[in-house]
């Protein structure tokens, strides 16, 4: 018997309490409720993996609100690592780790293992963004063992960094089946991030095999930038 592949899983990376932007922490949680509002509209009956990487303790009555849209919700603060990384405003790296460790979480935990049996697709979704109207979640009918990311964008780095693109990484997918390669993908984009300076999102470009890639021309969906506060859309 085939089991039924019909949901996604929706992993919402987040940062309610920083250290560093020019976003109040009572406007990022307006925000990052009216991205779960967004998500629950557009992909009502998917999972939603909300994950937290501050530094600091988020109050109960937001976790709690939080929890009322999302199945899963965990919260990074103690630990030890990304607490370091986020408190030294070292943005990319301990975006990184969160991936890392909210993936292995969902391969280690007999639960979550279970609940990813239906799963067909994977997607990386940073709070603080909404999708809009014209997005639809059919244009990912054929992308099986395929990651998705938004057309690549040339870089603005110097020549002499190892990258000439970038990939954005507020909302991107993958395939379940790509999960190990994904790991990899992540360990060496941090250890290219440390050892170059250069962000994720260059990262990203750098270390994803082409052979398993699909660009789209749009995500339609739009996310507020933590350094400006200003909305760009994608």
């Amino acid at each position: 018997m085939n089991l039924l592949l019909d949901k996604n899983l929706i992993i919402v990376t987040s940062a309610l309490k920083p250290n560093i932007g020019v976003v109040s922490h009572e406007d990022r949680f307006t925000q990052t409720m009216d991205s779960l509002i967004s998500l629950r509209k557009h992909l009502p009956n998917d999972y939603i993996f909300f994950t937290d990487g501050s530094p600091n303790p988020i109050e109960k009555d937001k976790l709690d609100k939080i929890s009322k849209l999302a199945n899963i919700v965990a919260c990074w603060d103690h630990d030890a690592d990304i607490k370091t990384l986020a408190s030294n405003g070292q943005k990319s790296q301990s975006e990184i780790v969160l991936l890392i460790k909210t993936l292995s979480a969902i391969t280690q935990n007999q639960d979550l293992q279970h609940m990813m049996q239906p799963v067909k697709r994977i997607f990386k979704f940073s709070a603080r963004s909404t999708l809009h109207d014209t997005f639809d979640i059919k244009e990912y009918d054929n992308t099986f063992g395929k990651y998705v990311f938004k057309k690549r964008i040339p870089s603005w780095l110097p020549a002499q960094h190892p990258v000439d693109h970038l990939f954005i990484t507020r909302m991107y997918s993958l395939c379940p089946s790509l999960m190990q390669n994904y790991f990899e993908v992540l360990i060496n984009a941090y250890n290219t991030v440390n050892d170059t300076g250069i962000d994720t999102e260059h990262a990203h470009y750098k270390h994803i095999d082409k052979q398993y890639l699909i660009e789209f021309d749009k995500l339609h969906c739009e996310g507020i930038m933590a350094g400006t506060g200003e909305t760009e859309t994608y």
